[in-house]
């Protein structure tokens, strides 16, 4: 039997749980009535949910379902929908990663370690005053505004899996985001030695210390700007260098209101970290920071290991432009986290799926082709599209069953080539046609 099966199984147990039941709710009344669209046809209708008006998207769902003829007013939906707490949601999607890594057999390690990476991405929202006033304005004062959430996620740069997703206030302080992540992120993926990637943005003195002091192994890119005299006192490109934390440092953080954090800079006096510089393809010195130990990572480790960080990129990407997280059903707050969080449980879904494929592919196809070939993610979002609520709805296991063999025999069907090295030339302000033909839409 399929793994991905089988965790499917295990969320179909959970939704019908009298505990899911209850952290579904808004209210403690809520969905304790029977109504033209109870709790778990409702989540469903978020899931399952293709981008058409709304009146079209009921229509469909109805006749999906086994109920052709049933309606109900978008007005009745809005309701229903602000019954629903999002954090049943994003159980799910938890739920989803929790199960996949107990799976051994598929998670992926490098040199023993789980690979997470930590970024931030604005979201744009439906511009009325109510978001605007819970998530704020992503635009200069004096212009007009443009309503934006700040999406933190902790993710998985080898099994592709999201394992901490937070919504925030358009301007929020994704270190701090990051730090809060990581304790709920372990309890997902068990008991597992684990390596976080940052960007450059997360460089900062109290990042060095707070990591250092967790003894959580850590990578992070040091701009030009940064720790400009510790790069200046590096004899060679790989050495232990010690960030002193001054009274200029401490001081700046008082200027800056962080009281405390200047306190624990002051208490603590520095910090000794691991400075790597390594040369990129493209001919450019970087800079990393690291506590990690030589004899595991040297530069040409450091250098891949810090490449993999660009899969968070990626995932944004996925979230964005093929699970059209910014596509929302709805305008209010409430009904903006659902389907996010319906957007990382069905993303979570897809990477396990296509991860499965993968593996079965390279296991039974003996072609050989001349590139790598990967699974098509797009066609794989579209295809369990298209698919959830018949397979939700099916009561025969086998009959069950054979639906998500079909599924993942369809996805494993279509491939892609991984060119390595490819690279384009930018075409900034240079426009494109308003459809592209080799970007389509799979649902």
């Amino acid at each position: 039997m399929k793994h991905t099966f089988i965790r499917a199984m295990m969320e179909l147990q959970e939704v019908r749980k009298q505990d899911f039941h209850v952290l579904c709710r808004v209210k403690p009344n809520h969905f304790t009535r029977n109504r033209k669209l109870p709790l778990k046809e409702l989540a469903l209708s978020i899931i399952a949910r293709k981008g058409k008006t709304l009146v079209m998207e009921l229509k469909t769902f109805f006749q999906q379902i086994g109920r052709k003829g049933a309606s109900i007013s978008k007005a009745g939906y809005s309701k229903q929908r602000q019954k629903l707490n999002p954090l049943a949601l994003k159980h799910l999607a938890d739920l989803r990663a929790s199960n996949f890594y107990k799976d051994a057999q598929m998670v992926k390690l490098l040199c023993g370690y789980i690979v997470l990476a930590s970024d931030g991405s604005g979201i744009n929202l439906p511009n009325n005053d109510e978001n605007i006033n819970k998530f704020g304005s992503a635009s200069r004062n004096g212009t007009k505004p443009q309503a934006q959430l700040g999406l933190g996620c902790m993710f998985d740069v080898l099994n592709m899996m999201i394992v901490g997703t937070t919504i925030n206030r358009v301007k929020f302080n994704e270190r701090q985001c990051a730090l809060d992540q990581m304790d709920y992120a372990e309890e997902l993926i068990g008991s597992r030695k684990v390596i976080y990637l940052f960007d450059r943005g997360y460089v900062s003195s109290e990042m060095f210390l707070e990591l250092s002091k967790q003894n959580r192994k850590f990578l992070i890119r040091v701009g030009a700007s940064n720790f400009k005299a510790e790069q200046a006192s590096m004899s060679s490109l790989d050495e232990e260098v010690t960030i002193e934390f001054t009274k200029s440092r401490v001081g700046a953080h008082r200027r800056n209101g962080n009281t405390q954090t200047a306190d624990r800079l002051e208490a603590a006096g520095s910090v000794q970290v691991r400075f790597v510089k390594v040369t990129l393809d493209n001919g450019e010195m970087e800079c990393f920071a690291t506590n990690l130990e030589k004899e595991e990572f040297d530069l040409e480790d450091i250098k891949y290991l810090y490449h993999l960080r660009w899969n968070i990129e990626t995932a944004f990407d996925f979230l964005k432009n093929r699970l059209y997280i910014e596509n929302f059903s709805g305008t209010k707050p409430i009904i903006i986290e659902q389907d996010i969080y319906a957007a990382v449980y069905l993303s979570n879904i897809i990477q396990d799926m296509c991860i499965e494929a993968q593996m079965d592919f390279e296991r039974t196809n003996e072609k050989s082709y001349k590139h790598r070939m990967t699974i098509n993610k797009n066609i794989a979002a579209g295809a369990l599209k298209e698919a959830v609520i018949e397979f939700v709805i099916i009561q025969n296991i086998k009959q069950k069953q054979l639906l998500f063999e079909e599924i993942l025999g369809f996805i494993q069907a279509n491939i892609l080539p991984i060119r390595d090295d490819r690279k384009y030339e930018r075409t900034k302000g240079r426009l494109s046609g308003k459809y592209s033909n080799v970007n389509k839409r799979s649902y």
